[in-house]
């Protein structure tokens, strides 16, 4: 067991139109597994106050990788860590918490989509599922469901090339509260795979990737608490941050090269009603200044706030290293920084900010609403980097943590 916590001079710089100052880093604490680097996928706050993320230690393009998880208490402290599967293909994507105070991990096992329940004081497996739906599957969402079971979301049939697009047959399942399959829905008319689920109304919705490489449908599906598609839409970019409001106003939030602001990567956020149909589009970038032609501005994840706002993370840097930026107080663009945005509900900017540290890359993988009004980002620094964002929702702040 390894652990690391960073000292690291925080950098923040304040960025040109926006209405507000950017929240400060509060504190900044890393821990590895037995991998050469470690890198996060999705974080939550947990009913404790602690923080939960989970993701990979080891490289899942060279079969070197295992599951990740590591909780800690409401202030980074390490509570435990654990490691699942032998090193391989395997993959940690998302977290939640269960009605009965423990934790659900989706995945993957040796190619095989995963399952896993674990205690929440130990972080102690208490039953493990793997579904072999062919060749490389995962699931990469999950959901409590209406009757107290578990669904999740994800494909068969993959690439088996990383992390992010396999470009398999998408596909929905049930459980009961125990893991055991109730149903099983094919999607594969529909989307490669499914990424990120929640509930809405008496049934859900889903943030879908297109069918295939040549095809730009489908981003949304809804369908009813049997699977049953009831309407699917398009949007024609690859979205990865995936939240609906209190009033189920839905935010899609995805880099794309189809944008105003530059020749590369910058930010779309897209909102809906929900019924997916639009109601606004905004793009966000750049924010260092440098020459966007090499710059990629990445978003990985997005959250509805208290306020009725949005909030953005995103990884800002020159993937390339080919470009020599410099002048920027926040480092030279080769250097990767966390890109925070957050804007109210209309996609109206209020501030925006560039986190990171001297001696290493930072990049926001994911993002949390802490209980206090702040925030709690999944920075991918090679290892899974836990960093608080100061308050910035107000005294008045009632959120209570949302899985």
């Amino acid at each position: 067991m390894r652990f690391i916590i960073s000292l690291s001079v925080f950098l923040l710089t304040d960025l040109v139109g926006a209405s507000q100052v950017a929240p400060k880093v509060l504190w900044h604490k890393s821990y590895n597994g037995t991998g050469e680097e470690s890198h996060p996928h999705y974080v939550i706050q947990t009913k404790d106050l602690g923080f939960l993320m989970v993701g990979e230690t080891g490289f899942v393009e060279d079969r070197s990788a295992k599951i990740f998880l590591v909780k800690t208490d409401a202030g980074g402290k390490l509570l435990w860590q654990k490691e699942f599967g032998k090193r391989g293909y395997n993959l940690g994507n998302c977290v939640m918490e269960a009605d009965d105070g423990n934790y659900l991990i989706a995945g993957t096992l040796n190619f095989d989509a995963a399952l896993i329940k674990v205690e929440a004081k130990t972080g102690k497996t208490l039953w493990s599922k793997t579904w072999d739906f062919g060749s490389e599957d995962s699931f990469e969402g999950l959901t409590l469901s209406h009757d107290g079971g578990i669904v999740v979301t994800g494909y068969r049939d993959g690439l088996a090339e990383g992390t992010f697009l396999n470009w398999g047959k998408g596909l929905v399942l049930k459980t009961n509260e125990h893991g055991q399959e109730e149903w099983r829905r094919d999607l594969s008319d529909f989307t490669s795979s499914g990424y990120r689920i929640q509930k809405s109304g008496s049934g859900y919705i889903l943030c879908a990737h297109p069918k295939d490489e040549e095809s730009e449908n489908f981003n949304l599906l809804s369908f009813d608490n049997k699977g049953k598609v009831h309407w699917a839409k398009s949007y024609g970019e690859i979205y990865w941050g995936f939240d609906q409001n209190k009033k189920g106003d839905i935010l899609l939030a995805g880099h794309t090269r189809k944008t105003p602001l530059s020749k590369n990567l910058d930010v779309q956020m897209k909102k809906l009603d929900k019924q997916g149909r639009e109601q606004w589009t905004k793009f966000f970038g750049q924010p260092r200044g440098y020459d966007g032609k090499w710059i990629h501005d990445e978003v990985w994840g997005i959250r509805a706030t208290p306020d009725n706002g949005w909030l953005a993370v995103a990884g800002t840097g020159d993937e390339t290293r080919r470009y020599e930026g410099r002048g920027h107080p926040s480092g030279p663009s080769g250097q990767w920084k966390i890109y925070l945005i957050k804007t109210d509900l209309n996609g109206n900017l209020q501030w925006q900010g560039v986190y990171g540290s001297p001696e290493n890359d930072w990049a926001g993988e994911d993002v949390c609403i802490t209980a206090d009004g702040g925030a709690l980002v999944a920075n991918d620094c090679g290892s899974f980097g836990f960093t608080k964002i100061s308050p910035f929702l107000g005294k008045r702040n009632t959120y209570k943590p949302k899985n």
